[in-house]
Order: C-alpha cells, then sequence, then structure tokens
C-alpha cells in the first residue's frame, strides 16, 4: 500500500459502478475520490431535455454533449450513434479501405479494414454514464450463462455461478428500485431456473403489460420454436411503478433510450447524490485519466490526469497526480482498456495474459417487424415492457447462440424510421414502408385514417443475440488518430462471421420472425443494402444469409474474469491479478455476453467487488 496516500479509494467513472462504488465505500467512512471525464449535468435537466427535442435524429447520444461530430478538437469524446449512420453497404464493403481514412477522422471508434461492421453501441462521457439512457432493462442472468463451457461444451466458464449472485442480485434490484413481479419470473422457471428465496419482493411494484404486448402475447399463443413456448413476460425494469425516492411513477413517454422526460427510470445520479452526502467522496468533473503507474510488486502507487476546460473552441488542461491504497477503474469496457493501455509508458499493465482489450462483445441485434392482426396501439407505455425470455436457454446452446426478444412498444420506429417513414409515402405517393403499394397521395381525415390503420398495428420484435467471445475482436490504441488532449482514441477491430456459433443464432432469430408474423400477422421484415445499414453475409448448410445488425448498447469484455493470471485479467471479485490493489468494474470483466441485459449484473458484480476492497482497507 502506498504510504500517507491522499485517499483511501480513486474511482475512474461516476456510471452505474462507480457512483454506487463510492456510496458503499463512503457510507463506510473510506475516504473516496470520484473522477469522471465528462461535465456535471444541469440540476434541472432542461439542457438535455431541450437538445433532445430539437434534434432531428432521436439517437442514444443526442441529448448529451459533446454534440458536434469532431473527436479531434473534444476533450472527451465518445461513440456517436450517428457514425452507424454513414457506414458502408454491403456492396460497398469491397471499397472499405478507400471509406475508412474519411471515416475514421470523424469517428471517436477507430476502425481496422479487416472489420466488418462498426461496434454498434455508444456510451456517455458525462456523469452518470450511459445510466442516462439504458433502457431499464433489469434481468438476472440464468444458471447456464455462468456455466457455457460445463454444461454446453462452447465458449467459457465464468469464475462463478449464479448462485454466487443471489444476495447481491436482491441488493442491486433495491438500489435501482427495479419493478417486477416474481411469479412473472418464476413461470420462466422451467426455462431459465430462476430461483428466489420464499418471501422475495421486488422494490417497485410490476408495471402491467401495454395494450400492445397483450395483443401479440395472445396472438402468438401456442407458437413453439427449439422446444419451447413462445410466451412474453413482463421484463423487470428499472422505473418506477409508483413514486419513490423523490422520482415519479412511469408515464408511460416511450422515450426511455435517450432520455426519460419525467426522471421515472433510474439514473445514477440519485446514487451518486447519496454518496455526496456522506461527506467522504469527493467528485472532481472533466478529468481524464491518462495512466496508471505502478510501483514495487505490482501495486499502483499512483494515478495520473488531466483536468480540462473548454471555451471557445480552445482546450486548456492541467496534469495532476494522486494516490490511494486502491485504484478502482469503472470507466467503460472500452475507456478502461484504454487507461491500461497507456499505463507503463504505453506498453500497458495487467496484461500477462493477453487478454485486455480482446473479446470485446455485444448482444447482435437482429430486428424484425409486421403488423398484427389486431391493433394494439403501441407509443403507450415504456419504450418495452415484456419480452419473450424462454428461448433464453435449453440444449439448442450447443449448438447456436440463444437470444431473448425486447418486444417493442414504438411501433416501427427503430425498424423503418417510422411513423415518418409511412407518413412521407402518403403525402408524396412513395412505397418506402411498403404500405403503400398503390402509391396513393392523400390528405386530411383520409390520411388520417391511413396512418392510423397502420400505425396502430405496428410491431416490432428485437432478437438480442448472444455473441461468441472471439480474441481477434478487440480494442487498441490508434496509432494515427488522438482527441483534442493528445490521448490515443481506440482502434476497434470487429467482426462477426467468424463464428458459426453466433450466426446460427442470427439465423434462428429470422426462422422464429417468420413463425411469429405468419400466425399473428403480416411479416414486413427485410434486409436492406445502403449506406448506414451495417450488415453481414453468411451461408449455413447451403443457404445464404443477409442481415443488417444493430448494437443494444451493450458494451461487454475485453477485461475477462477468470481462474488465474494466464487466461484472464481479473479474478471473480474483479481484483487485477497481477495489481492487487487495482480492481476493474463494469461489464468489461464479463467472460461471455449471457442472455440478459448486462447492467443488473454489473450492478450486482459491484456489490461483491466492494466486500473486498472493504476487507482490504480495514
Amino acid at each position: 500500500m502506498t504510504a500517507d496516500p491522499d485517499f483511501d479509494v480513486v474511482i475512474v467513472g461516476a456510471g452505474f459502478s462507480g457512483a454506487i462504488m463510492a456510496k458503499i465505500l463512503g457510507s463506510a467512512g473510506k475516504r473516496v475520490l470520484l473522477l469522471d471525464s465528462g461535465p456535471h449535468d444541469t440540476p434541472d435537466r432542461v439542457t438535455f431535455q431541450n437538445a433532445y427535442l430539437s434534434s432531428d435524429a432521436k439517437l442514444p447520444n443526442a441529448p448529451y454533449p459533446p454534440y458536434e461530430r469532431d473527436p479531434s478538437r473534444q476533450a472527451a469524446p465518445r461513440a456517436m450513434t450517428a457514425m452507424t449512420l454513414t457506414w458502408p453497404s454491403l456492396s460497398d464493403m469491397r471499397n472499405l479501405k478507400t471509406v475508412l481514412p474519411s471515416f475514421n477522422r470523424q469517428s471517436y471508434l477507430t476502425y481496422t479494414d479487416s472489420s466488418e461492421i462498426p461496434f454498434l453501441s455508444t456510451y456517455e462521457r458525462i456523469v452518470g454514464g450511459t445510466s442516462w439512457h439504458w433502457l431499464g432493462t433489469a434481468l438476472r442472468f440464468d444458471a447456464s450463462d455462468f456455466e457455457m463451457k460445463s454444461r454446453y461444451n462452447v465458449m467459457v466458464d465464468w469464475p462463478l455461478k449464479l448462485t454466487d449472485l443471489f444476495d447481491d442480485y436482491a441488493q442491486a434490484e433495491k438500489e435501482i428500485g427495479v419493478s417486477a413481479n416474481v411469479e412473472d419470473q418464476r413461470a420462466m422457471e422451467k426455462y431459465l431456473g430462476v430461483q428466489f428465496p420464499p418471501g422475495y419482493e421486488y422494490p417497485m411494484g410490476r408495471i402491467p403489460m401495454s395494450v400492445s404486448d397483450k395483443v401479440i402475447n395472445e396472438e402468438m399463443k401456442g407458437l413453439t420454436f427449439d422446444g419451447h413456448d413462445l410466451e412474453m413476460t413482463c421484463t423487470p425494469q428499472g422505473r418506477n411503478s409508483a413514486f419513490r425516492n423523490g422520482r415519479p411513477a412511469c408515464r408511460g413517454n416511450s422515450s426511455c433510450v435517450p432520455i426519460c422526460p419525467i426522471h421515472a427510470k433510474y439514473d445514477s445520479m440519485e446514487t451518486l447524490q447519496d454518496a455526496m452526502a456522506t461527506g467522504n467522496v469527493e467528485l472532481v468533473t472533466q478529468a481524464v485519466v491518462t495512466d496508471l503507474e505502478p510501483g514495487p510488486n505490482g501495486i499502483i502507487r499512483s494515478l495520473n490526469y488531466l483536468v480540462y476546460e473548454e471555451a471557445n473552441g480552445h482546450i486548456s488542461k492541467q496534469t495532476k497526480s494522486v494516490t490511494a491504497k486502491v485504484f478502482v477503474l469503472a470507466a467503460h469496457a472500452i475507456e478502461t482498456v484504454k487507461i491500461l493501455q497507456m499505463s507503463n509508458n504505453r506498453k500497458g499493465i495487467a496484461n500477462k495474459s493477453d487478454q485486455v482489450g480482446r473479446n470485446l462483445m455485444d448482444h447482435l441485434c437482429y430486428l424484425g417487424w409486421g403488423l398484427s392482426n389486431t391493433q394494439g396501439f403501441p407509443y403507450r407505455g415504456p419504450r418495452s415492457g415484456s419480452g419473450i425470455e424462454t428461448l433464453r436457454d435449453g440444449p439448442f446452446r450447443a449448438r447456436r447462440s440463444a437470444w431473448r426478444v425486447d418486444v417493442g412498444n414504438v411501433g416501427w420506429e427503430w425498424a423503418d424510421d417510422d411513423p415518418a417513414t409511412s407518413l412521407k409515402d402518403f403525402v408524396n405517393g412513395t412505397n418506402n414502408s411498403r404500405l403503400n403499394p398503390a402509391k396513393e397521395q392523400l390528405f386530411g381525415a383520409e390520411l388520417v385514417e391511413r396512418l392510423n390503420h397502420f400505425n396502430t398495428r405496428m410491431m416490432r420484435l428485437c432478437y438480442l443475440v448472444e455473441q461468441e467471445p472471439m480474441q481477434e475482436n478487440r480494442i487498441t490504441l490508434s496509432d494515427t488518430h488522438t482527441d483534442g488532449l493528445g490521448l490515443p482514441r481506440p482502434l476497434v477491430n470487429y467482426r462477426v462471421t467468424d463464428s458459426e456459433l453466433t450466426l446460427r443464432g442470427i439465423a434462428a432469430a429470422e426462422e422464429t420472425t417468420d413463425l411469429i408474423f405468419d400466425k399473428v400477422g403480416k411479416n414486413y421484415s427485410r434486409f436492406i443494402d445502403g449506406t448506414g445499414y451495417p450488415a453481414i453475409k453468411f451461408n449455413l448448410d447451403g443457404q445464404d444469409h443477409k442481415a443488417n445488425l444493430y448494437g443494444a448498447g451493450h458494451i461487454v469484455g475485453t477485461y475477462r474474469m477468470g481462474t488465474d493470471d494466464t487466461n484472464s485479467v481479473v479474478d471473480n471479485n474483479q481484483r487485477c491479478w497481477e495489481h492487487r490493489n487495482l480492481f476493474l468494474l463494469g461489464s468489461g470483466s464479463f467472460p461471455t455476453i449471457a442472455t440478459g441485459n448486462p447492467t443488473l449484473t454489473l450492478v450486482a458484480l459491484t456489490f461483491r467487488t466492494s466486500r473486498s476492497i472493504l476487507a482490504d482497507l480495514d
């Protein structure tokens, strides 16, 4: 340990993990410095909400700074969703080497020319992090997610089991304030083995299914796939069903991504306020960490960071250093890797296993959409409040990736930019939505009637396909592109078609979409070969496939947990093998991406890790 350190603990990143860790440690009387690379939010959030309302594209980043697209002039740039809109079409991918220089100049995440698609999920570099624009889905993982090698002889096992996290999951659900019903989750036990102790109740009451979800669920009755019923249940979600902690109940604005306008959805700001109220936590914003300095026996002795100010297009910066007994990186799966790789004169640290930056994963989103036979009236309720969880586990995982299905409550918004697309079709006499084959031009009451006829029956399915971890999918430092502070930007190599397991999961999603719409209505899903529609093509069993893929917002892998320092970066308490006073929080430690959204699990792991840190300090 460092003699007479400045703090007990320095935490980097004030998102989910960082804010919760600061609250736990501050409540235990520990002196904590919390550093975040971005600015603090405005007290009334009006700035963010107005930015969202005035933005033409309601993308996840829309409400949040920085707003311009020039990472070379920004002190804390981040991945911008809008960059996906300029990625070459599948037909133009043969020209990727020609296109990449221009793309990489504008993109914070730069790419190798062997990448097939861009890494499609983004994150925020502001106080509160990506908790600002998460959907709110708060699912537990199932038992098989932790034991894929043992049960199905694919991927790898985690160095812990589901039973090791039961108490931590309960703490995570309490901290976030998860709305759900235990009986809904127990209904999945025959598939997922979900377990709760007798008398367990979620912190908040259940948010019921929307009208749209009820209609879809009723129409799907009797359908099965891979031996499992296709049935919907209410999704555990981190938004209020009743007034709690100064936050109102969800009012169904259906804009959870990119921003909840009334703050019914949990974000890290409320936890951060609790942390600051302990009097033991100091927050420094606009502080970008440049490196960690190891000392004798691998102990991290200090951390260096830049504090910056931006005004009139100019950046001023000041270098600072801080010492502590324990260091915690909670800066997401990409920024944490950058810090590790920039350390030790950019030779890197914590990488005996050669796993730092590797196994970058996301849930690959395959979208299916169509019209239901019955009006469901979407846009009333959360953006998504129900899903199909029954296909998250089963013997099929030995041959193909699993997925859950997020059933959208916003019509074709994500899938086909609707209702804008159909509105333009019926006004201009076009047929881009394929709802206007006669190319009619309508106005007045006739236009309203036609739009209502279609928009009230639109349904969208998002298959969150489990991506197999691959060594070649990785983050390194760019040799050619820097940000406004002169720090290297991330260089991404990202592929999909090298994993047959993942491809078979995508093909199963296509097949299930056809099955569902054959019963409930009409399938309008289609492959789009155009700029801004990232896509892959592949052949399975002699059949050609083409698929557009999108990001789920789940940035996973890059400093995996494991059993020793030859196969992993951290142990099952997220402690670095090579640096005993360095902990790496967040979904970057996940050995596999599993079948549930990662937030609840990364929060549960934060509670688990806090016990190790407190034990070290006592």
